[in-house]
This record gives C-alpha cells, structure tokens and sequence, in this order.
C-alpha cells in the first residue's frame, strides 16, 4: 500500500478494475476510499471501442478490458495479478507493455 501511495499521480485503476478488486475493509478499499482520484472511467470513443473489441474476443473479462483499452489509448503500463493470462498475451498482441504486480512491487520499491 505505501508503493500504490507512492506512485499514486501515476497510477490508474478502471473503474470496473476497482468494483471488482475493492473488498470491504481490505487495504485496497480503503486506499480507492482515500484516493478516489486514482479511479478512472473510460474517458473517449477510442478507449469504449477498444474496451468492446477486446471484451468481445472472450478471452477477458471487463475488469481486464477496461484495462487494456485504457492502458492502449493512454499508453499506460498494464499491471496485472497473474503473471501469464490470455488477457496478457492479448494485451501485448496489441503492443500493450505488460507487468506482472510482483515485477511491478520489485520495479518500484
């Protein structure tokens, strides 16, 4: 939580990311309590396109679309838990830069 604190200007999470991984009185949580500026939608036609082409392949879910569509339109780094998911290859299909979050906690600390 100090490293998501710490980079917080810099990190972003989809909206449809955090209803998904916000459990009640989890760090998490509270961290998206404090610092809802870190909680974005899809902002622009291109990024609600490339959320429904790549939701649309069934190979992700929406939490992982909404991601990959921001991450792509703002050219963003995608954070994600797994190490190796179809989402992943996916993303780096569509010139994505992609991070496992315990490369991400090594990268950053």
């Amino acid at each position: 939580m100090d490293l998501l604190r710490k980079l917080r200007g810099a990190l972003l999470i989809p909206e449809r990311v955090a209803e998904e991984v916000s459990q009640p009185n989890t760090p998490l949580e509270r961290f998206i309590t404090m610092y809802p500026d870190v909680v974005t939608r899809l902002q622009t036609q291109a990024e609600e396109r490339e959320y429904l082409r790549f939701y649309s392949q069934r190979v992700v879910d929406e939490g992982e679309a909404s991601a990959m569509a921001i991450a792509l339109n703002r050219h963003k780094a995608l954070v994600i838990d797994e190490r190796e998911t179809k989402a992943t290859g996916k993303a780096r299909q569509h010139g994505i830069e992609v991070w496992s979050s315990q490369d991400f906690v090594r990268r950053h600390s």
